[in-house]
């Protein structure tokens, strides 16, 4: 059996393990994947600690991707080409941007395997001015100048563009109060990384200070709370605010930035 073939059995196990028995007892009760159309009573668990109601059992979607990708939709021009830039990208958003015809794709990371070209965020090759959209989901977490990462892509958006940036944002964490984003760089042990900021390649726990740390970099900010213009009957339809005791309402706000 293949990589393929064992993943795809363990992604059946998972849906007949916390799926069936869920089916059997709640007739009419359905969540659908807005990327690929799945119905069902509930998504499967995902992440560490396991959140309940969050992967798409046939393309892997989580909360975040779906809330994106309704988001995605609303503001994506679809009269004019435009030039988009997706750093560390998610092959299911990638699907979505080569969706439209009149989008220019174009994704980079650090690291070539993962994307069409290498780019270090804290310092592209690209020109001032370059991209129409900038789209660059839980990576700045990841980088410890993250305001240097911040006026980079300020740099290479064009005047008129906008740029999507989005980070996990907690109000507490691991008996901490995150009343502003947390760092702390004398910590380089991989497991104390992971105790203080929730992934072993986390350098920082953002605060609702992010705006703040976006507008320091020279962006002008608007929090989209576009979780609120869904309504509950679609929040929970698509499944896009994780179920989880550390989520805070920012989970549901799209920081939407121009120059």
């Amino acid at each position: 059996m293949n990589l393929s073939q064992r993943a795809s059995k363990k992604l059946s196990d998972l849906y007949h393990t916390h799926l069936s028995p869920v089916l059997a007892g709640s007739k009419g009760r359905k969540v659908e994947c807005p990327f690929c159309g799945w119905q069902g009573p509930e998504f499967l668990p995902n992440g560490l600690p396991e959140r309940r109601n969050s992967r798409c059992p046939k393309c892997d979607s989580l909360e975040r991707h779906r809330l994106y990708y309704l988001y995605l939709q609303q503001v994506i021009p679809a009269n004019k080409p435009v030039k988009v830039l997706h750093f560390a990208p998610e092959k299911i958003l990638t699907r979505l941007f080569r969706s439209y015809t009149n989008i220019d794709y174009l994704s980079a990371d650090l690291n070539p395997a993962k994307a069409m070209v290498k780019q270090d965020i804290t310092g592209t090759t690209f020109d001032d001015n370059s991209f129409d959209i900038i789209f660059c989901a839980h990576v700045l977490e990841h980088i410890p100048d993250d305001i240097k990462a911040m006026r980079e892509l300020r740099r290479i958006l064009k005047p008129d563009g906008f740029a999507i940036l989005q980070v996990p944002i907690k109000d507490h964490f691991n008996g901490r109060d995150i009343t502003t984003t947390y760092e702390d760089f004398s910590i380089t042990d991989p497991k104390e990384r992971e105790r203080a900021f929730g992934q072993f390649d986390h350098v920082r726990v953002y605060g609702r200070d992010f705006k703040d740390r976006l507008e320091k970099a020279g962006f002008t900010v608007r929090p989209d709370k576009f979780l609120e213009t869904l309504g509950p009957e679609k929040v929970k339809r698509y499944a896009v605010l994780p179920q989880d005791e550390t989520a805070t309402e920012t989970e549901g706000w799209i920081y939407f930035c121009t120059k």
